[in-house]
């Protein structure tokens, strides 16, 4: 099962257009280019990645008071006699990172979404249409463990993916967001 590049709907095993949008479908027929310069001329897609960046921010307003609950609950003592220390700048985004990680692959995995995609109407899929695994799910997010990394990856797939739909690390896990 594949799914349109352009409006993620399911596509048929015999067309060479959505029946939705009306995009090419197949490598032969379509845009040449980077992704970056296809997102910036196609309204789709924009709207696509503009679901991605409020859902990811729904997610770590999720994950970060997670994080604060879970910190202060292990760390109450410690958090008394030093509350900067909950801060510090080297384990607290370290925390949030590998909290991120587990939430992302876990919640992919078995339900195929997070909370914030799930609200914008996104699911995680593998390029065949599937659930993808959690080896998968683990495998794109491993990126968000640090910003920076997660910047990379954006990048990466702009400027190298196929499928506008992905970053670099779902090109490694044979995923997309649809």
């Amino acid at each position: 099962m594949t799914y349109c590049t352009r409006c993620g709907k399911k596509l048929g095993e015999d067309g060479e257009f959505c029946p939705n949008c009306g995009a090419a479908v197949g490598s032969k027929v379509g845009f040449q280019g980077t992704i970056a310069a296809r997102i910036s001329r196609d309204r789709f897609l924009q709207e696509h990645w503009v679901k991605r960046i409020v859902a990811i921010v729904i997610d770590s307003i999720i994950v970060g008071i997670a994080t604060m609950i879970l910190s202060i609950a292990l760390f109450f003592p410690l958090f008394l006699v030093n509350p900067i220390w909950f801060f510090n700048w080297l384990s607290f985004p370290f925390a949030v990172g590998l909290i991120y990680v587990f939430y992302f692959s876990l919640t992919e995995s078995s339900y195929g979404r997070t909370i914030g995609k799930g609200l914008l109407g996104l699911k995680v899929v593998t390029v065949d249409g599937g659930r993808p695994s959690l080896e998968n799910a683990f495998i794109r997010n491993i990126s968000k463990i640090h910003l920076v990394l997660l910047i990379l990856d954006l990048i990466g797939g702009f400027f190298t993916a196929r499928d506008p739909h992905q970053k670099y690390s779902d090109r490694i896990a044979h995923t997309t967001v649809v």
